[in-house]
């Protein structure tokens, strides 16, 4: 069992701190200064959230992840392989540039490495949530052919 690592994020209203764990459970938790803490469970596909100890659903339509946290409704777009785009009831508040080291073999966390920049008018629960997001599902999302690519990779190798 691996132990638990920290990473600390420049964030808008100050430092935030993420907090994961590699192996044998993947789990992360975004918290910074006035934040609400955010649990996640990465995964590309599958990824889970909890906020404030609330789970919240995520639903996965094409490229793109909804979280609805109370009466907000947050979306992750991957707009490229490797950049995403954050909203918050429909309006952009931030953008996310990942790695192509978010697609390596045994990479369990996608959006470990992604920068975010922030647009104006957010608070902090949209900043929570989106980067709980962006490192639960990564920044950017592979195309039909990468997506094949992974599939037999995974599946017969």
């Amino acid at each position: 069992m691996s132990k638990l690592q920290q990473r600390v994020i420049n964030g808008p209203f100050g430092p935030i701190q993420v907090s994961h764990d590699r192996w044998p459970s993947v789990v992360a938790r975004v918290q910074g200064v006035g934040m609400p803490t955010v649990t996640v469970v990465p995964d590309r596909e599958h990824g889970a959230m909890n906020v404030n100890g609330q789970n919240v659903p995520i639903r996965r339509k094409s490229r793109t992840r909804t979280a609805v946290v109370g009466e907000r409704t947050y979306e992750l777009r991957a707009t490229s392989l490797r950049r995403a785009e954050l909203r918050r009831n429909g309006v952009r508040i931030a953008d996310a540039r990942g790695s192509y080291r978010a697609y390596a073999p045994g990479s369990t966390i996608p959006g470990l490495s992604a920068r975010i920049t922030w647009s104006q008018g957010i608070d902090p629960t949209d900043v929570a949530v989106a980067q709980s997001m962006v490192l639960a599902f990564g920044a950017g999302g592979p195309g039909a052919v990468l997506r094949t690519m992974f599939f037999w990779v995974d599946n017969f190798s």
